[in-house]
């Protein structure tokens, strides 16, 4: 008698176990959100090109960016003919890293002002510039490779650049 009793009972109990609701999912503020997802380098610039008085190239960090990064390596020569290519002092160019403002400003004062990132007239050289993280809109920076005085008046730059995301 006893178990009939206690039968509707027990299958009360597990109904009620098995029933049970999945835990309610946090909200979360878009705000605080962090993109685990890992973003592919941009290889940007990978070419060699003539440089009379200055060439510009203008790369853009995507939103969200937390640790942005510019690595590259570039050569400058001049090429004579009967010769190989020579990469010396008479081939070097300067480098010029900026952001909008900066590069308006270079504009205006017609190459002068300041840069995020410069170097000294060089025929071969390596970058290595972490940027600012970005928010929600896309950053634009700005290259110049820019024909140092003296040396010869047409210069080549063989240039390699990524935009890395990370260490």
């Amino acid at each position: 008698m006893q178990v009939q009793r206690l039968t509707p009972f027990l299958v009360l109990l597990l109904l009620l176990s098995c029933s049970k609701k999945p835990p309610a999912k946090e909200s979360l503020n878009p705000m605080d959100r962090v993109d685990s997802k890992r973003v592919e380098p941009v290889h940007f610039l990978h070419k060699t090109f003539l440089v009379k008085k200055s060439v510009l190239f203008e790369f853009a960090v995507p939103p969200h960016s937390v640790i942005p990064r510019l690595h590259g390596t570039f050569t400058s020569f001049v090429r004579r003919p009967g010769e190989d290519d020579v990469s010396d002092e008479s081939a070097d160019v300067d480098f010029i890293l900026m952001n909008p403002e900066q590069y308006q400003d270079f504009l205006a004062t017609n190459g002068k002002g300041t840069a995020l990132y410069t170097v000294d007239p060089t025929h071969d050289h390596e970058v290595e510039f972490l940027l600012p993280p970005t928010k929600d809109e896309t950053d634009k920076y700005y290259i110049v490779f820019r024909n140092s005085a003296g040396g010869a008046a047409l210069k080549y730059v063989r240039a390699d650049f990524t935009l890395g995301f990370g260490y």
